[in-house]
């Protein structure tokens, strides 16, 4: 028999191969930050089955690395060649992973509140390795479902119908909320309904994981747009947050359209910057409005090529609008004027109308 350590892979067997290759950094590194403990902390084992919450737990994050595709029943044929006992404890079997035991501890994290135990799993990994949050990122997306999902089906959320961002507008949808620090370390998950607005569960998710940091914790919420509305600028409390003014607001409307004297930014001049103080939402705060040289040099080379083809196409068109004649001046009038509608780029100083005199022959018919 020839084995290594839990961080390795064992070779070989007199009996059979067992794989534990990257699992077994996984696994030890579970133990070593002690979130097994946490977690049969929460979630004690109530029934009689062999498998701690917590071993089941592990087993769903290893299965997670690659065998999320199958159904519940064949959980246990992950951990067909793998060391179950090196990776999950002594006396562990891939049989005891089965559907009732994983079924069991889904149950009791339901009722206790994945978004509770995740929140706590992730504080508590914090206070072990120092992990800073100075700045944490807040943002949702949407995950498109197949089936039916009928409203009675789940308590907590509804998959239903929403807005995705993923582009399939055919299926139903649940909303997935995260925070993550500065270094990308997700600290907060929760879900919504399929139909739940950002502006509504981005300052849930934030309230939620400020509630459980510490109160001397200075951080800066991150957020886009979204987030920036009169009501949830009021309702977040005294915070530091960071966000994008949606250009929708009159007073941002006003800044970006004014003639501003923007100041070189000293870490990088690629970029100016001007900024000023404004009250919105009963909240005093500092907006910045920030110029890109490079992206504002591309836009004008864009703009440019784009303004050249109009031109070309305006004159092609004026051309053939010069050449037509009219029953009067009127409506002679009103094609110029559709003319400058359809071609906004280009300004008319003068409009030279020319009254042609024809006549009309008159024929007799005689019988």
């Amino acid at each position: 028999m020839v084995e290594k350590n839990s961080y390795g892979r064992v070779e070989s067997s007199s009996k059979a191969t067992r794989i534990v290759d990257h699992l077994g950094l996984i696994s030890a590194t579970f133990r070593e930050l002690e979130v097994d403990k946490l977690i049969d902390e929460k979630l004690p084992k109530k029934r009689n089955h062999n498998l701690a919450h917590s071993v089941c737990v592990l087993a769903m994050i290893l299965n997670g690395l690659g065998f999320v595709g199958q159904r519940l029943y064949l959980f246990p044929d992950f951990f067909k060649n793998i060391s179950t006992e090196r990776l999950l404890g002594e006396g562990v079997k891939k049989e005891d992973l089965n559907q009732y035991a994983i079924g069991e501890t889904l149950d009791r994290i339901v009722k206790y509140g994945p978004t509770k135990l995740f929140t706590e799993i992730a504080l508590h990994i914090m206070s072990r390795l120092s992990i800073p949050v100075h700045r944490l990122h807040t943002d949702t997306t949407s995950v498109s479902v197949h089936g039916d999902y009928n409203n009675e089906e789940t308590e907590s959320i509804d998959i239903t119908f929403g807005v995705p961002k993923n582009g399939r507008w055919d299926l139903k949808q649940f909303v997935l909320s995260l925070i993550v620090n500065q270094h990308g370390i997700p600290l907060f998950m929760s879900t919504h309904s399929g139909n739940a607005s950002d502006k509504n569960t981005i300052l849930e998710s934030i309230k939620s994981f400020k509630s459980a940091l510490r109160p001397e914790s200075k951080v800066y919420y991150v957020a886009d747009s979204s987030f920036y509305t009169e009501d949830n600028i009021k309702n977040i409390g005294k915070s530091f947050w960071i966000s994008h003014v949606p250009t929708t607001i009159k007073e941002a409307k006003e800044l970006i359209t004014a003639n501003l004297n923007l100041k070189a930014l000293k870490s990088d001049d690629r970029y100016s910057f001007y900024q000023t103080f404004v009250e919105y939402g009963g909240v005093k705060q500092k907006w910045v409005l920030l110029l890109s040289h490079n992206m504002k040099e591309k836009k004008e080379k864009t703009f440019g090529k784009r303004l050249e083809k109009d031109v070309a196409k305006a004159e092609k068109s004026l051309k053939k609008l010069e050449g037509k004649e009219y029953f009067c001046e009127e409506d002679a009038l009103k094609a110029a004027e559709i003319w400058i509608q359809d071609f906004p780029y280009v300004m008319f100083e003068k409009i030279d109308l020319k009254a042609i005199n024809t006549r009309i022959p008159i024929f007799d018919t005689f019988v």
